[in-house]
Formats: C-alpha cells, sequence, structure tokens
C-alpha cells in the first residue's frame, strides 16, 4: 500500500508540474501583446501633446481677435458688451 500511495504522489506531481508549465509560444504571444499596448500608449501620449499643443496656438488665436475686435469697437465707438 506504501507503494501505491507514493506512486500516487509522484504521479500528481507530474500532473501538476506538467500542467504549470506554459508554452513558449504562448508566453512569446503575450509578451508581444504587450508590447502592443505599449506601443499604442506612447502613440496615444505622443497624440495628446500634439492636440493639446494645437489648443494652445487656438487659444492665442482666439485672444488676440478679441482684443482686434475690441480694439474695433472702441475706435468706431461701439459699446462693448
Amino acid at each position: 500500500m506504501k507503494f501505491l500511495g507514493a506512486r500516487h504522489r509522484w504521479v500528481l506531481t507530474l500532473v501538476v508540474l506538467a500542467a504549470g508549465c506554459r508554452s513558449p509560444e504562448a508566453d512569446m504571444k503575450v509578451a508581444e501583446q504587450f508590447t502592443q499596448v505599449s506601443d499604442a500608449l506612447v502613440d496615444i501620449r505622443d497624440q495628446m501633446v500634439v492636440m493639446s499643443g494645437t489648443v494652445d496656438s487656438l487659444v492665442l488665436v482666439v485672444a488676440r481677435q478679441d482684443t482686434l475686435i475690441r480694439q474695433l469697437q472702441a475706435a468706431n465707438g461701439i459699446p462693448a458688451r
């Protein structure tokens, strides 16, 4: 009986070890997906930097236009709202 119990333990150990081993191909696929996600996040960050610069530029353009409109109103005697 001791032999049978030890044998079952060995079989169980081998099954657990075999089930715990991961395929290197699966690990490579997961690593590739992480790389793709990282690249996508970098692209998004770069796009946000460009958009932020664009918004800042537009704010300056609107401020200049607002100043010009106020100056034209004042020069023509039109009250500002």
